[in-house]
């Protein structure tokens, strides 16, 4: 039930990322000091690579060109683990 949870949501973001930028809850660094910081800049490079808004991404922060490659590695290994039913607590 909580995999069918984590499915919804990730094929929500998909068709409408924006709603990630909404639901998020507010960045305290941008609280406190007016300004936004680093991790804002990420989520927004994402979700402007999301609409393929790849100059807009560059724009929000130029290390999207580094973190988009690397989630989307993470994402694809670990949908492989959840659909071959590979264990990840490994000890």
């Amino acid at each position: 039930m909580i995999l069918l949870g984590l499915v919804l949501a990730g094929m929500l973001a998909l068709l409408w990322p924006a709603l990630l930028l909404r639901l998020a809850p507010p960045c305290l660094i941008t609280l406190a000091t007016g300004r936004a910081c680093w991790g804002c800049g990420i989520t927004r490079a994402l979700v402007a690579a999301a609409h393929f808004d790849f100059a807009g991404a560059w724009r929000a922060n130029p290390l999207v060109v580094v973190v988009l490659p690397l989630l989307a590695a993470v994402s694809l290994r670990f949908a492989i683990q959840v659909l071959l039913g590979w264990r990840t607590d490994r000890r």
